[in-house]
């Protein structure tokens, strides 16, 4: 729903200023009558453009203030403050679009809602987990509890993601960096040294005419090598919007040779922290696969926790249903089936959680260790045959000469 900026006077005569959401203007104003308020302007809500850019356009912003409003959240709770005016002290110290939003939230809290329906009602920053354990939380009287336990979810989540965006980015950051490396030689300084040595009318070596040929290749059809660049990551950018598409293409992230295990390691420590966070929150064991299965963007995944969910709702072993798992290994389906019928599932997630964290940071280590030199090694042999491409001919025309 759209949101809107009011100001208005309350039976003192005194002045009141607020944001809510609501379907219609005629609706909102409806509501603030009913509030006693006498409106004096009601329009649609102004953001900065700037702000809701960066905001929207940085899904690790969102997370990273959800998880800021968690931990404040709870820190007020946890001191005594009622929750509507812990919300609105949150709601004096942000800016931008996130203002609005808890502004939003806070109408409707007072309003008589509950804080889980009102950030359901903001997706884009509040997820069903997070909407799910503080409607626990509130049901239970220890949203105090669950928010903490919320913000360490997001923090070790954050962390986690940003160890295998930096061992993931850290290959494709050097292979860009010397393809770069490579086509500047081959644009500009290769033609140079080339039009010197033709010009001595010495036939040239096979190791020069390759890469005489790579190099006119490059700057004669430098335009159709760009668009056809452009049309493939285009098609590639289709095709993995395409739901079969995507769901391919995650699970040749985890055939990968080096890759696919950390991605692997990474899916399995998320979902193990996210399973623990919701059963310890007291989320029931069926309602919590149903939500780490809509809250996760790895189709494998979904597919795999959806064959789980439709097993415990049989009542029947999870064991036989994840046997050929692309992703869970035999170890993790024991401790998880063991977990279910024993009634410790919460603690034995909390140790799988903290067991794969460990082995992740190791095979972080491992996988850099072994890719670094790789990639220097080929980087090496791209620009030595360069050199030695160029460099023969000069030596056997200074040979000649002497």
């Amino acid at each position: 729903m759209p949101v809107f900026t009011y100001k208005a006077s309350d039976r003192t005569g005194r002045s009141v200023r607020g944001s809510l959401t609501a379907d219609t203007p005629a609706s909102g104003r409806g509501h603030l009558q009913q509030q006693g308020l006498h409106v004096l302007k009601f329009e649609p809500a102004r953001y900065d453009k700037r702000n809701v850019f960066v905001l929207k356009a940085s899904r690790s912003r969102r997370q990273e203030q959800a998880f800021d409003f968690a931990r404040q959240l709870a820190m007020l709770l946890g001191t005594g403050v009622p929750l509507v005016e812990a919300l609105d002290v949150l709601v004096r110290q942000e800016k931008g679009r996130l203002a609005c939003v808890l502004r939003s939230v806070r109408d409707k809290v007072a309003a008589g809602s509950s804080l889980s329906d009102a950030l359901a009602a903001h997706p884009t920053w509040f997820d069903a987990v997070f909407c799910s354990a503080v409607r626990v939380g509130q049901v239970s009287g220890r949203l105090d509890v669950s928010l903490k336990e919320l913000a360490e979810y997001i923090r070790n989540r954050q962390t986690l993601r940003a160890r295998l965006f930096a061992a993931l980015s850290y290959p494709i950051i050097l292979t860009v960096l010397g393809t770069g490396v490579v086509i500047f030689l081959m644009s500009y300084v290769v033609p140079q040294l080339l039009t010197v040595l033709e010009a001595s009318g010495r036939p040239l070596p096979a190791a020069t005419l390759i890469l005489k040929a790579f190099s006119d290749f490059l700057t004669g059809y430098w335009v159709t090598i760009v668009f056809g660049v452009l049309a493939a990551i285009s098609g590639c950018m289709g095709f993995y919007r395409w739901r079969p598409g995507r769901r391919l293409c995650h699970r040749l992230q985890l055939r990968l040779p080096l890759a696919g295990m950390l991605i692997r390691k990474g899916i399995i420590s998320q979902f193990a922290q996210m399973m623990s966070l919701l059963l310890r929150t007291g989320v029931p064991f069926v309602e919590a696969l149903r939500l780490a299965r809509r809250n996760n963007r790895h189709l494998v995944l979904e597919a795999e926790l959806g064959r789980m969910e439709e097993a415990v709702r049989r009542g029947s072993d999870i064991a036989p249903t994840l046997e050929h798992s692309e992703i869970f290994p035999p170890l993790v389906v024991h401790i998880v089936n063991v977990g279910q019928a024993s009634g410790e599932l919460t603690e034995m997630l909390n140790q799988l959680k903290q067991g794969y964290e460990s082995e992740l940071r190791l095979a972080i280590g491992r996988f850099t260790a072994a890719l670094e030199p790789a990639l220097i090694v080929a980087m090496s042999v791209a620009v030595g045959f360069v050199v030695f491409a160029t460099i023969t001919p000069i030596l056997e025309v200074s040979a000649s000469i002497q």
